[in-house]
């Protein structure tokens, strides 16, 4: 008699052990994985806590997006909207950075983490009332394939100043920002109750395991999978029974 329940047991053991080892190596990428498709912020300024503005309710949004140290920190770009809930007055460049205007204020403006200072001054007259909203995006290298060599991250910093270029609500001026830390993912700040700053992203991944770690976990996985196999291949010798006649 041929021993067919234990080959079928083998085979599930089998299938067990790769399905097994599949699951591991996707646990292992997923928390390894950055965010492919860069990181995604909105922004939201309530105009009810800034003060009467000095020149016909003009303000000065100055938009930042700058590396901690060069060279040493690893390329990222940024792109943000121009809010459009006000009249925008002008848009001053500074740095790795450009707009899509043409003909008029732009709607866009991107920079990149490669020089000192990059910066973007957006001057707009506030609608009484009305919420100054955009969004922005930080992707590149830094984020999609972080190297972990890096000697700092970035900080894309959100600062609010009258036209005079005084700050307001924060010594300062700057009311929030994002640290693109080093593993890819963001870290929101905000420093005034005026600003929100939703973050679109998921949750980081919980920490990777160590690679000691998954070597124990492979190998103890595969020892119980040899006894298995060996208790297996015994249960499946056949038997022979003397029977007295």
């Amino acid at each position: 008699m041929k021993p067919t329940l234990a080959v079928s047991k083998k085979r599930s053991l089998s299938r067990l052990l790769a399905k097994t080892f599949a699951l591991v190596a996707l646990v292992f990428a997923f928390a390894c994985s950055p965010h492919a498709d860069g990181l995604s912020y909105n922004v939201s300024i309530d105009t009810s806590y800034l003060v009467s503005p000095i020149a016909a309710g003009s303000y000065l949004i100055d938009l930042q997006f700058n590396p901690g140290q060069l060279p040493g920190t690893q390329l990222a770009f940024a792109g943000a909207t121009v809010p459009d809930c006000c009249n925008i007055d002008g848009v001053g460049l500074i740095g790795d950075t450009s707009d899509n205007a043409v003909g008029g204020p732009p709607s866009f403006i991107n920079f990149d983490n490669q020089s000192a200072l990059n910066e973007g001054v957006i001057q707009l007259d506030i609608v009484p009332n009305t919420p100054i909203t955009f969004g922005f995006n930080i992707s590149g290298p830094a984020v999609d394939t972080p190297n972990g060599t890096s000697r700092s991250g970035t900080t894309f910093s959100i600062g609010l100043f009258d036209p005079y270029f005084d700050p307001i609500l924060t010594s300062d001026g700057v009311i929030g920002l994002v640290n693109l830390n080093l593993n890819g993912f963001g870290t929101v700040q905000t420093f005034s109750p005026a600003i929100t700053i939703t973050d679109l992203n998921p949750p980081p991944p919980p920490p990777v395991p160590e690679p000691s770690t998954l070597i124990l976990l492979t190998t103890g996985l595969t020892g119980t999978v040899v006894l298995i196999r060996r208790k297996s291949s015994h249960s499946a010798t056949p038997r022979v029974t003397n029977i007295s006649l």
